[in-house]
């Protein structure tokens, strides 16, 4: 039997938001290794210091839940202030994570202009809006054309994926800037094992290196391939927690209103797109019909020169 969650604030919303923390929290006992051939951020620490951060992650998304129940703010608030609120609990996270470390004096608050941190934050409504709305008002209050779904039928478990993702994109935020901080690999290997960060497979000067050089150019690669190809197919990838470890999966979302503030050398992509969309089954329309004609010609072509052959064998036949 599919669970629902609550359509507007009521006691039962309260209590399913609790329940919901609750849940998740429990859920950060089970394996946290990365199922995917994707690098992310966070497979360079070892599993204690990455249930650590999502359990301060998860503990600030509570106490932003509350206070916003608090302040009494309405839908519009939240929407026009989902940018600050993303960037004050990402920075706050990340702060609180620096601080508990033993040696601390090298790393430093994010750096939000990078390539990461803007892809991260062109995101912002996605990844924490809608689960804020859900958190706060209900499925009611969700625009109607967000999701493939009549909103007030709104599954328990998407809200819970929702959450989920939010936890493991924002820790891959923190992770990553982290990293970023330092001027020279050595240094940055040099951080992680004082501290105790990596896993047993990301000691060494060399792994660090390789694995840095995988984030940056997947980061490239989502940028300017995966981040507009999604927006153009109307999905949008999320990061969840299993009994198994982290995989993901694509979920269908309204993306239009983001089509327009792609780069040129995105939209580019899209134009690509659509041209492979247009030509390319043509293409294979042309080419199984060519395919078969010159099939058709070879056997026409060898069949003649079967028949002339032995024509001119039976014709060398001496006649008795």
């Amino acid at each position: 039997m599919t669970k629902y969650w609550p359509n507007r604030q009521s006691i039962h919303l309260n209590l399913s938001v609790a329940n919901l923390f609750v849940q998740t929290y429990q859920r950060f006992s089970d394996k946290l290794s990365n199922k995917t051939r994707i690098n992310l951020p966070i497979d360079i620490l070892n599993i204690y210091i990455k249930k650590q951060l999502f359990i301060d992650i998860l503990i600030e998304l509570e106490i932003l839940v509350i206070d916003l129940i608090e302040l009494n703010l309405d839908i519009d608030n939240i929407k026009n202030l989902n940018n600050k609120i993303l960037h004050d609990i990402v920075t706050k996270t990340m702060k609180n994570f620096i601080n508990k470390l033993q040696h601390k004096k090298d790393a430093h608050l994010i750096y939000f202009y990078s390539s990461y941190n803007q892809l991260f934050f062109a995101e912002h409504k996605i990844l924490i809006q809608d689960l804020l709305i859900y958190l706060v008002f209900g499925s009611n209050a969700i625009d109607a054309i967000t999701f493939p779904f009549y909103k007030l039928k709104t599954p328990f478990n998407h809200v819970r994926i929702l959450l989920e993702n939010a936890i493991i994109q924002i820790s891959n935020l923190i992770i990553f800037n982290l990293l970023e901080n330092f001027p020279s690999i050595q240094a940055t290997s040099q951080f992680l094992i004082r501290n105790n960060l990596c896993s047993d497979h990301n000691t060494s000067i060399r792994s660090i290196s390789k694995f840095r050089n995988n984030l940056i150019s997947y980061n490239w690669a989502n940028q300017y391939i995966y981040y507009p190809q999604q927006i153009y197919c109307s999905k949008y990838k999320i990061w969840l927690l299993s009994s198994k470890g982290i995989f993901y999966k694509y979920i269908y979302i309204n993306r239009s209103s983001e089509y327009l503030k792609l780069s040129k050398i995105q939209l580019s992509l899209i134009l690509y797109l659509e041209l492979q969309d247009f030509i390319i089954p043509k293409i294979n329309s042309l080419i199984i019909i060519l395919g078969k004609f010159i099939v058709y010609i070879s056997i026409k072509i060898i069949g003649k020169g079967f028949q002339l052959c032995f024509r001119s064998i039976i014709q060398r036949i001496p006649q008795n």
